[in-house]
């Protein structure tokens, strides 16, 4: 085998592999979305509206003995497009890093690269709760089902807790397990609460075990990540962004009731990952198979522009496709800091 394709597969190994093999989405994606990987050339498919239809059965009528008909019409659906993120290609001058203490400098930058998709990967999904449409990914795409999300209103009086008993109220009708993703803000209230609240209640509050107690799971939602490449239905961030405004919640009923036909499906959001075969990973100089996310290092020299520098870079490039197949399932609260 070729001396250098060996080296740089050496160097693929020390840093295109995932920071921990038993994580390969974010904490946040994993607890909040049925996470899938699509093998090349399947096709993802998204309903267009949920399914509104009333459950409803009849008592037998013991006379005539008639039944009953209503005719159903299938819901229409709509293929989604994977869509492609890659990072920055960064390089490091081979030079450099030979005369510096600094010899890890790959593997942060790796580890930077791969932090950074996480956290877009997240941002994406809350801004299609929170702002009611799907980031533009491709003609064709829908935003009916984001559109459906619930809101809470909040009223004159309400506090923190009161808001979120709110929403729960209006997500416990379609499923239970409840996961509260908190901005920082609202976390932040949350650990004050007890202490804020203490004298007006007679030092009888503990809003944590009160959540725990209503079945609800919180988790702070933190982190900047800046996005551009102009195909996202917005203008380019021009600093790094809040993965989700810092005065908001987002209540998520985790066990919806919604299955596929082998019963796996149950949270209102499907997160896709196009898979990347050991083929494919081989060729681009990759050692890991069934790599859903590829962070490729290119050996010395690197081209920059018309200039062959001797450095070495990495870069990082996926596919994905996210859903939300049951919005009734989700509660956004919106920009709540009035009441915090």
């Amino acid at each position: 085998m070729d001396s250098n394709i060996t080296a740089r597969k050496r160097i693929s190994t020390l840093i295109g592999e995932p920071i921990n093999p038993s994580l390969n989405t974010p904490v946040e994606i994993s607890e909040l979305a049925y996470v899938a990987v699509a093998e090349p050339g399947d096709k993802v498919y998204r309903y267009d509206s949920y399914d509104a239809d009333v459950d409803q059965v009849l008592d037998i009528d013991t006379t005539t003995a008639d039944v009953t008909a209503v005719k159903r019409t299938p819901l229409s659906e709509t293929e989604l497009i994977f869509k492609g993120l890659d990072s920055q290609r960064e390089y490091v001058h081979l030079h450099d890093v030979m005369n510096s203490p600094d010899q890890g400098v790959f593997g942060r930058k790796k580890r930077r690269i791969s932090s950074s998709m996480d956290k877009l990967e997240l941002r994406i999904i809350l801004e299609a709760i929170n702002n009611g449409t799907t980031p533009t990914m491709a003609p064709g795409n829908t935003a009916a089902m984001e559109d459906a999300v619930q809101a809470v209103t909040p009223e004159s009086g309400d506090d923190l807790y009161d808001i979120i008993m709110k929403a729960k109220h209006l997500v416990e009708d379609y499923g239970d397990d409840l996961l509260l993703l908190n901005g920082t803000t609202v976390n932040n209230k949350l650990d004050v609460f007890d202490k804020e609240k203490a004298a007006s209640l007679n030092y009888n509050v503990t809003i944590r075990t009160m959540l725990e107690k209503a079945g609800i799971k919180p988790l702070k939602i933190f982190g900047k990540v800046m996005w551009t490449g102009g195909d996202h239905g917005a203008a380019d961030d021009t600093v790094a962004t809040k993965l989700m405004d810092a005065n908001s919640f987002i209540l998520e009923s985790r066990n919806s009731r919604i299955q596929d036909e082998k019963g796996q499906i149950s949270k209102p959001i499907i997160f896709v990952r196009k898979k990347i075969t050991p083929e494919l990973a081989d060729f681009l100089g990759a050692t890991v198979d069934k790599a859903q996310r590829a962070l490729m290092v290119s050996e010395a020299p690197v081209q920059v522009g018309s200039t062959a520098k001797m450095a070495f870079s990495v870069i990082g490039v996926e596919e994905i496709i996210w859903a939300i197949v049951n919005p009734l399932g989700l509660v956004k609260s919106g920009d709540i800091s009035d009441y915090l």
